[in-house]
């Protein structure tokens, strides 16, 4: 079985299993403090994954939310799995949740796969043959004007309330768009980006199981995505994501909104 069919199959056997499930107080826990939540489905569905990658491919790399990397710098494909990205969303509403797989090879990207496991919806795309929506292709908007965007920040506090590098162009930005929209799940926002639904998207902290295959999605969707210092999107550690519909809004909204940091200043 080639990769993608493995990982469509697995992402789509996770994603029933979590529709199906129940979660009881005492299987839900903190990471990092209470607005960092983690299930026990959160670690199973991770394993579930990890399990059904490395029986089929042994030496592939797997970099996931919960648990130390496999293979780390085997120099073969490396797999970043989020097994539910929307915990919060998952524990509170059993809604706006994902499953997020993406695969690459070094720094080629070859596919991504976000199942919203609740409507069901399954974005997906191959590098170089479009994004999709189950059997519908997917196509950025058109829209261009800062008036006539729709802002995705996925993480409100962190961005707008609480002190960072990136606050004053962030608030002024929300200020001039058309409207702000917060689902809190990087790869879902990422998607509606790449279905035409919004149009930027602001993350002042996003790991690369966060967006590592929702980001493929959205490139062959015709987006573009950088770091709020206009630096390419590195692979493997957190960073700041700044997206947008077309390259040429991002390009705008980074030299409007945050020159100092594209500067170095």
């Amino acid at each position: 079985m080639e990769r993608f069919d493995l990982a469509r199959a697995l992402v789509l056997e996770a994603g029933e299993a979590l529709r199906n499930s129940s979660l009881r107080e005492d299987e839900v826990g903190c990471k990092t403090g209470y607005q960092d939540l983690v299930t026990r489905w959160d670690r199973e569905t991770e394993q579930f994954l990890r399990r059904g990658i490395l029986a089929a491919f042994p030496g592939d790399a797997i970099v996931g939310e919960e648990y130390p990397a496999d293979n780390p710098g085997t120099g073969g494909c490396t797999w970043y799995l989020d097994p539910i990205d929307g915990t919060t969303n998952f524990v509170s509403q059993h809604r706006n949740y994902a499953v997020s797989v993406g695969c690459w090879r070094g720094e080629e990207p070859l596919f991504g796969l976000v199942l919203d496991v609740e409507r069901p919806a399954l974005f997906w795309a191959k590098a170089g043959e479009g994004a999709w929506r189950d059997e519908t292709p997917l196509g950025t908007s058109r829209r261009r004007a800062v008036p006539q965007l729709l802002l995705a920040a996925p993480g409100v506090p962190a961005t707008f309330f609480q002190e960072n590098p990136w606050r004053t162009g962030a608030l002024r930005l929300a200020r001039e768009v058309r409207g702000v929209r917060s689902l809190g799940s990087v790869a879902l926002e990422l998607c509606a980006l790449a279905a035409g639904e919004a149009d930027l998207f602001l993350a002042v902290r996003s790991c690369p199981w966060d967006h590592n295959a929702a980001r493929i999605i959205l490139r062959e969707a015709g987006g573009a995505l950088c770091t709020l210092e206009g630096e390419p999107l590195p692979l493997d550690r957190r960073t700041t994501v700044l997206a947008a519909n077309a390259r040429e809004v991002l390009e705008a909204v980074l030299g409007d909104y945050f020159p100092a940091e594209r500067a170095g200043g």
